[in-house]
């Protein structure tokens, strides 16, 4: 592909990756994987925070006693305590240190409980950027970021910073294209915080659209899949919540977005950057756009990604990467 002045197109790479719930050691491991794959640009594709709170309940010192995948766990020293707080850093939860009087408050004040959860998803949102303003600085790499569906509302007002940008509901120039990003999803059976029904969800994506000139280069981060692909199967659930079996296998539905697709079809973007499905990690095509969701396993510590290489309107290669 040449430009106007029949010089060839630079290439521009793009690493992706989205759904890291918490997990500290993934977090790192992503901006790493921009000096791995010699990318431009970093793009996160929201479900940044995590799921739960592990507390650590002693009187200032060892012993503490927690809980370890329900098992009843006594910290003994403070080697042991530091251990167990990366751990849980790494796999996702927020482990946090407070006395008995502390433990018995927050487990019966729903409130309280509430405005910890959230003080600790903007604690480690807010270190998570520092480490990207300190790796990335030097190299001149940017990283591009929304929230997803899981994500309390305000939280992407932490993201913005000197190498990092928020695209939820926005569109952003970045090395000559345009990326749009969407953080809310398609209804989940979990009424999650960014769930909404999908003629809102095409009204968000609609208004956003109508700001971009069909003669853009256009790039889509949008948090859900488009449905009906291989990006978007999940097992079918109840409405009791629970996995529907028969004969012992998992039945599989598409749960992707109606909206997405629509959008997709409608504008033709050179690519679209999805998450949301954890267990589609794949790359399919709608017209001629590569979609990609490189699915996520942030509880085991690896990094899912895929790595776009892009040359004007055109995705000269594409690939998921494990790390």
């Amino acid at each position: 592909m040449f430009g106007k002045s029949g010089k060839r197109e630079p290439t521009m790479k793009i690493f992706f990756a989205s759904d890291f719930h918490g997990s500290t050691v993934v977090f790192k491991k992503f901006l790493n994987a921009a000096k791995v794959y010699e990318a431009n640009n970093l793009v996160f594709g929201g479900d940044i925070t995590g799921k739960a709170i592990i507390p650590i309940v002693g009187n200032g010192k060892p012993p503490y006693e927690t809980s370890y995948f329900g098992q009843q766990k006594t910290l003994n020293t403070d080697e042991e305590v530091s251990s167990f707080i990366k751990v849980q850093g790494d796999t996702g939860y927020y482990p946090k240190i407070m006395t008995k009087e502390e433990y018995g408050e927050i487990s019966q004040d729903q409130k309280k409980k509430t405005d910890v959860f959230h003080e600790l998803m903007i604690e480690r949102v807010k270190e998570w950027v520092r480490i990207a303003d300190e790796r990335l600085k030097p190299t001149g790499i940017k990283l591009y970021m929304e929230a997803g569906n899981d994500d309390v509302k305000g939280l992407e007002e932490y993201f913005n910073s000197e190498v990092s940008q928020d695209i939820g509901e926005k569109i952003v120039d970045m090395d000559g294209y345009k990326i749009a990003g969407i953080s809310e999803a398609n209804m989940t059976p979990w009424n999650a915080p960014r769930d909404v029904e999908e003629d809102d969800l095409w009204k968000i994506i609609s208004k956003q659209l109508s700001q971009v000139d069909a003669r853009e280069k256009l790039i889509l981060a949008y948090h859900p899949p488009p449905i009906d692909t291989n990006l978007d199967l999940a097992p079918r659930i109840e409405k009791d919540l629970r996995y529907t079996n028969v004969g012992g296998q998992q039945i599989m539905v598409h749960v992707g977005s109606s909206s997405v697709r629509r959008a997709i079809e409608e504008r033709s973007p050179i690519v679209s950057l999805h998450g949301h499905i954890h267990e589609s990690r794949g790359i399919d095509k709608i017209g001629k756009t590569v979609c990609i969701n490189p699915g996520s396993e942030y509880t085991e510590g690896v990094l899912h990604g895929g790595l776009v290489i892009l040359r004007d309107r055109e995705v000269m290669n594409q690939i998921l990467v494990t790390g």
